[in-house]
């Protein structure tokens, strides 16, 4: 007999003395007449080192005197009085003459409960248990513990387990395995595992090993019944939480509705501000339509003036030219005329162009400006917005990543909101952030442009418009007052060509007069043509304007959708959460039914015709780890034994 199988049979025995004195504490329990006797049942599995099957015994202990039990046994044995046991086809029957009988039964190919699978490595290699005893190096031992499918059906799903594994604390160093209990016994360290009903359990352990040994490995299964009820637990904190969660809840759903209301608020807004603009790209499309008339009417003073100044110098004021005079004064007057034609073309024109602004929908270019002013107001650009895409310009994104952190440090609500969302697994909620940011930023930055040049347009065109009013404009009065007087003068010249002196003294005043207003409207004409320029690239410019403001209403159209599942799904967070206290009751009872099995009836191991078991336990245990050792058997002495001894000599020690 090998040490293994000495120390299995020690431990047995201990624990056959340890059920015998606990038994002989509990009262006896009369059954009157039922079929089985009442009895409690120790099963005893003895595993090789893998964990495969041995060998199954059980122990039953009775305190009646007339014994109907049942079961399939192999052999049969009393193990504490000379009672005769009757065995046949499944039925035991015994005439107990002490207070508390023990009687072992032997199964064959009996199914445990439980699967229980042991394996060995050594530096990652596998050995047998044979092969690894005495080896040294990085050990990792493996227990892996599951539910026996082929097993009678109730044990695994109600009964816990305790492992213990025992090694050698001078040959085991760094010893590592999760969930256990380390205590130390002697030089022994002791990890313990437990293993609540109806769960697996893949027990993981290593260590730096020298001449590696390990003791049986002892696994014991008892009914969990830790006497708990719901009512003397606390659950008044729990409670309160999910008040609060309830509540917070709540919170989250108006606010959700509020978001929404906001959106679909600021989706409003941005129709409103797509059609504003809209209706300056129109006014501006009019505009630039009737910069072409502007031009011409301009060219055509311009040319006029070149006329007469052209005509005036080829005017000889020597008494040659004299002749030639007539004729050149009728060109004049016909230039004069031009001129006033012209100018009143370029007032015809800045009419239009007011008739054009009207025709949009604006009664002048205040309102244009005001329209623009709403609309970057609608942008509603935010100061976190303009601080983000500033640090964006000047560093890129991880200037970005920095600023956001700063501003939420300070607490700003947006950078806040907007960190959340990227540390929860947005990674493109900054991305799309700086994007929208930018955009809005731009399409203000074009506005204001607008603006400016509008502004400045408005002043060149009111100066064109008083200079050109017939009532009241110096040019126009200027040009009908040159008009009216040269068609005087032109008269004056045909009776007063005897008055050269006379006429000398005009058309030197007349020359100098023409010659300085040929060169300030050339001044005019370049502006007007600048003006109209300058509005053609705005109307194009305008475009992009229009286009930010389409994206703007999508992304705001999209906003507002989103926010609609939002407050649907908070609708629905807020309808499951007003049962979870109900839930959580229930789920505490379902737990506590987990950890007392108090609701599931004992049955029999051995046989399901035992029907009045008091208790069923196991005690399993697994060969260890040994290196082989000769030992000398010694001889038996032949002695009268007393009841203690012949208990001990029934496990042969």
């Amino acid at each position: 007999m090998n040490k293994n199988s000495k120390w299995l049979k020690t431990v047995t025995a201990t624990s056959m003395m340890s059920v015998f004195i606990i038994s002989s504490m509990i009262p006896t329990v009369v059954q009157g007449s039922q079929l089985s006797t009442a009895k409690e049942e120790v099963v005893y599995v003895n595993l090789d080192s893998n964990g495969d099957l041995i060998g199954t015994y059980v122990v039953n202990i009775f305190n009646d005197s007339d014994i109907v039990d049942y079961g399939n046994y192999s052999e049969v044995r009393n193990m504490n009085t000379n009672d005769e046991i009757k065995y046949d086809s499944g039925v035991v029957n015994i005439k107990n003459s002490k207070d508390k009988l023990y009687y072992e039964g032997v199964i064959e190919n009996a199914e445990i409960p439980w699967d229980i699978d042991i394996t060995y490595k050594m530096d990652g290699k596998e050995y047998s248990a044979k092969d690894i005893a005495g080896r040294s190096g990085k050990l990792t031992m493996e227990i892996k513990i599951s539910e026996n499918k082929k097993a009678t059906e109730g044990f695994f799903d109600n009964y816990a387990l305790q492992a213990t594994v025992q090694l050698d604390g001078k040959k085991c160093k760094n010893i590592k395995s999760d969930d256990a209990t380390v205590a130390n016994v002697g030089e022994l360290k002791q990890l313990t595992y437990t293993i609540m009903p109806g769960n697996e359990k893949d027990i993981n352990i290593t260590a730096d090993v020298k001449d590696f040994e390990v003791g049986n490995i002892a696994i014991n299964g008892v009914k969990l019944n830790l006497g708990i009820n719901k009512d003397s637990i606390d659950t008044s904190n729990l409670t309160s939480e999910i008040e609060k969660l309830q509540s917070a809840v709540k919170e989250v759903d108006n606010g959700a509705n509020n978001l929404n209301n906001g959106a679909g608020k600021l989706e409003s807004g941005a129709i409103k501000l797509d059609d504003g603009i809209e209706t300056i790209n129109e006014a501006l499309k009019t505009l630039n339509g009737k910069s072409s008339s502007l031009n011409e009417g301009s060219s055509e003073v311009k040319s006029a003036l070149q006329t007469i100044e052209t005509s005036l110098s080829k005017v000889n004021t020597s008494s040659e030219e004299l002749t030639k005079l007539s004729a050149a004064s009728g060109q004049i007057k016909d230039g004069i005329s031009k001129l006033v034609t012209g100018l009143e073309t370029v007032d015809n024109s800045i009419t239009d162009y007011y008739n054009g602004l009207s025709a949009a929908g604006l009664k002048d270019t205040n309102e244009f400006v005001n329209n623009h002013n709403n609309a970057i107001a609608a942008l509603a650009i935010t100061n976190t917005q303009r601080s983000l895409y500033e640090a964006y310009i000047a560093s890129g994104i991880n200037g970005v990543q920095s600023q956001v952190a700063t501003l939420a440090a300070s607490g700003d609500k947006e950078a806040i909101e907007l960190l959340n969302k990227y540390t929860a697994g947005d990674t493109n909620a900054i991305v799309d952030y700086i994007t929208n940011a930018g955009k809005i930023i731009s399409i203000e930055t074009l506005l204001k442009a607008d603006i400016s040049y509008i502004q400045g347009s408005n002043k060149l065109i009111s100066g064109i418009d008083a200079a050109l009013d017939k009532e009241s404009g110096e040019l126009m009065k200027g040009a009908n007052a040159l008009k009216a007087n040269y068609e005087i003068f032109d008269k004056s010249i045909q009776n007063l060509v005897a008055s050269l002196s006379d006429l000398m003294v005009n058309m030197n005043q007349l020359k100098n007069g023409i010659s300085l207003l040929n060169e300030n409207y050339s001044a005019l004409d370049s502006g007007t043509k600048e003006y109209t320029n300058a509005v053609n690239t705005i109307t194009l410019g305008y475009q992009s304007i229009c286009a930010g403001a389409n994206e703007l209403v999508k992304g705001t159209s999209e906003l507002y959708s989103g926010t609609k599942t939002m407050v649907s799904g908070t609708g629905e967070f807020v309808e499951e959460t007003n049962g979870l206290q109900s839930n959580v009751d229930n789920e505490i009872d379902s737990m506590l039914k987990n950890f007392t099995g108090s609701d599931s009836e004992i049955k029999s191991f051995v046989c399901d015709k035992n029907t009045n078991v008091n208790s069923v336990q196991f005690v399993i245990q697994a060969e260890g780890v040994e290196k082989e050792t000769v030992e000398v058997e010694e001889s038996k002495e032949t002695e009268k034994l007393n009841i203690w001894q012949k208990f001990l000599r029934l496990f042969k020690l």
